[in-house]
């Protein structure tokens, strides 16, 4: 089930509401768009995602975006500009108007973690600044790992404020050299590390395999193309050790051991 761009469909029993775009702040090719969304914010947890409609005539579905930030009444989402609906999205000025559904799908488990890391690769590092935030909150010792491409595409990490932060890139051009599971055994973990993750699905498998190697459980926010963010299309279907999952239903946050890679 797609959504027009009236922003009058509704996902999953959240309700479209009209945000006022309040601040947008470049990277790049990311924006940051901050949204004066109290219904939303309000109720936002770390690793759910909210389906916006794009500003332009003739999308018929909406896009899913993780929660960059949320607290008090304001909503901030990060954007890649990928395609003509992202570029529509990430060309937004402050006093634009934006409906946007959510917040959708499972969260991050916070209870009883006393130490964090946390692991992004690319755009999918955009819901571990809220983590970071509720998980330091909360008392927790807080990591965090980004991996880049590029220097280019890195520029993204000048939008997050996590103190604890370490970058690679694939081509060596900031940070450290290879990918962000090649950066991991660098970074200071304690002996109940709680890993959290979010990025493309090579990344993901890769990280796995790293973490059972350490012993070290966690979970992971999963990227998919969605089509109805509801769990009523299943197109966003992929296989766990407990049978198939709906990324925008029963995820997209998943046990990372669950995950079951080509």
């Amino acid at each position: 089930m797609g959504a027009d761009t009236s922003g009058r469909h509704s996902h999953g029993g959240a309700l479209p509401r009209d945000c006022r775009v309040v601040d947008v702040r470049h990277y790049g090719s990311f924006v940051a768009v901050e949204l004066a969304a109290p219904d939303i914010a309000g109720r936002a947890q770390p690793g759910q995602f909210v389906m916006v409609a794009v500003p332009a005539p003739g999308f018929h579905l909406r896009r899913p975006l993780s929660l960059f930030r949320a607290g008090g009444d304001r909503l901030a989402l990060l954007i890649e500009v990928r395609g003509k609906g992202t570029a529509a999205l990430a060309a937004v000025a402050v006093g634009d108007t934006v409906s946007v559904s959510g917040p959708l799908g499972s969260g991050f488990p916070l209870d009883g973690v006393t130490e964090a890391l946390l692991v992004g690769g690319g755009i999918g590092a955009a819901p571990l600044q809220l983590l970071a935030e509720r998980l330091t909150g909360g008392g927790a010792t807080v990591s965090a790992a980004f991996g880049f491409r590029d220097a280019r595409q890195a520029r993204l990490v000048s939008a997050f404020d996590i103190e604890r932060l370490w970058v690679s890139t694939e081509d060596g051009s900031m940070g450290s050299r290879g990918t962000v599971v090649d950066l991991l055994d660098g970074v200071p973990r304690g002996p109940f590390t709680t890993l959290y993750a979010c990025g493309p699905l090579p990344m993901l498998a890769a990280l796995q395999r790293w973490a059972a190697a350490h012993g070290i459980g966690g979970f992971a926010s999963l990227e998919a193309h969605m089509a109805c963010g509801s769990g009523s299309c299943h197109g966003c279907v992929l296989p766990t050790a407990r049978g198939y999952a709906r990324v925008c239903a029963e995820g997209p946050v998943l046990p990372l051991a669950e995950l079951v890679f080509p």
